[in-house]
């Protein structure tokens, strides 16, 4: 069976058998793989089981996804690649992979390469997170209170306008 081994970070030697044909990898819960790192996308990359053939594919994350040190969109997989999520680091390796013949097997995803800072962490709090790796804001409440806020005005306009209309 094919596995996929995390060789860095919190979760450091958890193995992860490819039992399916799709394993999501990212900061979310709702991924196989949940890796609560800063530099993680909440959906960053989804490894693909075809028959004995395996692929990496980055869902357009916001650090990108690199493949034995370079910056892919979508590429074959093959024994011993090190996959680089963020700052933590996954290994995939099986016997029963196949194999693509020797030759170049990367779809750049850019020419521009990609720095990954990692926060500094110590017992005390440490320094905060760069703003590059800060999580998305949540403008959920903000939204719903404008929408109140416009059925406030429309309600406080069709009171008054009612109220215009048979005050005659």
């Amino acid at each position: 069976m094919t596995v996929l081994t995390i060789t860095s970070g919190e979760l450091k030697g958890q193995k992860i058998d490819i039992d399916r044909d799709e394993i999501t990898i990212g900061r979310s819960d709702q991924n196989h793989i949940s890796l609560n790192e800063p530099a993680v996308s909440a959906k960053h990359c989804v490894v693909i089981r075809d028959g004995k053939k395996y692929t990496i594919k980055d869902l357009h994350s916001t650090n990108g996804t690199r493949l034995n040190g370079r910056n892919i969109s979508e590429s074959r997989l093959k024994p011993n690649d090190v996959i680089m999520v963020g700052t933590i680091e996954i290994t995939i390796d099986g016997q029963d992979m196949e194999v693509e013949p020797e030759k170049e097997q990367f779809t750049r995803a850019n020419t521009t390469p990609t720095v990954i800072i990692a926060p500094i962490r110590n017992g005390a709090g440490g320094a905060p997170p760069s703003p590059v790796f800060q999580t998305k804001r949540d403008n959920r409440p903000i939204v719903i209170a404008f929408i109140v806020l416009c059925l406030l005005l429309v309600a406080a306009a069709m009171v008054w306008f009612l109220r215009a209309v048979f005050t005659k």
